[in-house]
């Protein structure tokens, strides 16, 4: 079996790519339409069809299907399986996606039932024309699951750049064109779908045998049914709690959602690019080696993963945290958007970043346990994050906005990753990679603490590009050499 390292940065490499697009369309965003009501109305309009999109594809469908998926290759099905999936979804996702356009003039007042009823009708009508997104992107994922499944992860990885790169498009050439111009943005949208879709469908080949009738379903669709449900508490309890930051700053100042989505993007940068690429990595093998439980290539597998997925985000934090703010000046103030907003957003940015280590743990653990065949547990545990988060939005909502809201996101991704972290430890121990992550905690302070200095007495004096383009270098070296001092090269050298 090839090297998780080497599955993961080639993850990794496709998934940057995609989330280096996804900046692009929040800074040509930013520039369009800034933290202003028409964008809160698009980002509530997307709500469920993105909530959908979680289950159906990016997460919930992947963590379905591998398992089985992974079963029919060592019996020398797998063209079969793949196959009846793709059939199923074909019936089933213009259905859903009917039914969620045809329940949007409900389900969009309750997410953001502050908005004015002028701001409350366009998100409404957006929500309408978002929701076939869901089919496209479900279908693109399920093609990301086989291909991963078959040792290719570059292109899946890079897949979701074309929904930025078209919302890009329609927020610079066509929102001067089209009324109400927020529109421009579903057009971008509905148009990078497919595209994710297309780009993939030419490596299926000699992996999806031809299209049978959908009914009677076979027992391995069967099986993903009852697989998909508990992952769909899990990936429904994860957004709960963005539904109830929705609600809740849908009755702050005009721009609070916005201000949280610009936030948060920066936030899952990182997760997105080494938490994301490690999890989609590790998968497969918790799948193929389930039924060694946390012992020989699982245990080996979690331990490589989460070490390896340490010691790249906690220098990511450190450096979001010393260089946050000229970074949003730099990505989003021009245009529509302020200063004022600028400094929302890094303070909610702040906050968020108290839980980046512990959402990469939740990736990972989630996975893990996945593969295990007890989806469950990460339901369960998803359950009580979701419990504090609520409690805690409610309680800083109205002393500390956006800020408080952040906060309380970040905190609960600690509960789940304690929880989910003790729950593993139950079953088996030897998986937690102490070298790696006291290595990385020295390091990223190491980072975080130069670059703070740096920044007060040599950089912001010359703005923010000088602040980010020497800053950035600046951070990945002390880094880089404070690994090789405590010797955690080795360590990685190793897992390759």
């Amino acid at each position: 079996m090839r090297p998780l390292t080497g599955d993961a940065l080639r993850a990794a490499l496709g998934t940057a790519v995609s989330r280096v697009f996804g900046l692009g369309r929040d800074v040509a965003i930013a520039h369009v339409f800034g933290a202003t009501a028409a964008y809160d109305a698009f980002l509530a309009a997307f709500f469920v069809p993105n909530l959908l999109r979680g289950l159906l594809g990016e997460g919930g469908l992947a963590a379905a299907f591998l398992p089985v998926y992974g079963r029919a290759q060592s019996r020398g099905q797998p063209q079969v399986v793949a196959a009846h999936t793709f059939s199923a979804l074909l019936v089933l996702l213009p259905i859903v996606s009917a039914l969620g356009a045809w329940t949007a003039r409900w389900y969009v007042p309750l997410l953001a039932a502050g908005f004015p009823d002028e701001q409350l009708q366009l998100a409404v009508t957006l929500g309408r024309w978002i929701f076939p997104v869901l089919g496209l992107v479900s279908l693109a994922s399920l093609a990301s699951g086989i291909l991963n499944a078959n040792g290719r992860f570059f292109v899946p990885a890079l897949s979701p750049a074309l929904p930025n790169v078209a919302m890009i498009g329609g927020a610079l050439l066509l929102a001067p064109l089209v009324r109400p111009s927020i529109g421009a943005l579903v057009f971008g949208l509905l148009a990078g779908a497919g595209g994710m879709l297309l780009i993939q469908l030419p490596f299926l080949r000699g992996h999806v045998g031809p299209l049978p009738r959908p009914w009677p379903p076979r027992p391995e669709l069967r099986e993903m049914g009852k697989r998909l449900l508990p992952v769909l508490g899990g990936v429904a309890m994860a957004e709960v709690n963005v539904l109830v930051d929705t609600r809740l700053a849908s009755y702050l100042a005009e721009g609070a959602i916005s201000t949280l989505q610009y936030a948060m993007r920066l936030f899952q940068f990182p997760i997105g690019i080494v938490a994301v690429s490690v999890a989609t990595a590790a998968l497969p093998r918790f799948a193929r080696n389930a039924s060694e439980g946390l012992q020989g290539p699982f245990r080996d597998a979690l331990r490589q993963g989460l070490g390896l997925g340490t010691l790249l985000i906690l220098p990511a934090m450190a450096g979001l945290l010393a260089l946050g703010r000229p970074i949003i000046q730099l990505l989003f103030e021009h245009g529509a958007f302020t200063a004022h907003d600028s400094a929302r957003t890094y303070a909610a940015l702040a906050a968020y970043l108290s839980g980046v280590w512990a959402y990469t743990m939740v990736y990972l653990f989630s996975r893990a346990f996945y593969g295990l065949g007890r989806p469950a547990i990460p339901v369960l545990t998803g359950s009580l994050a979701v419990a504090v988060n609520i409690g805690l939005d409610i309680w800083w909502v109205e002393p500390w906005g956006t800020f408080g809201l952040a906060l309380a996101t970040g905190l609960a991704g600690w509960v789940n990753a304690l929880a989910l972290g003790l729950l593993l430890l139950r079953r088996g121990r030897g998986w937690f990679p102490w070298p790696p992550v006291l290595g990385a905690a020295a390091g990223a302070a190491t980072l975080g603490l130069t670059l703070a200095a740096a920044d007060r007495w040599f950089l912001s004096p010359h703005g923010p590009w000088v602040q980010v383009f020497v800053g950035v270098p600046l951070g990945v070296a002390v880094y880089a050499l404070t690994m090789r001092a405590l010797g955690l090269h080795r360590w990685f050298r190793a897992v390759r």
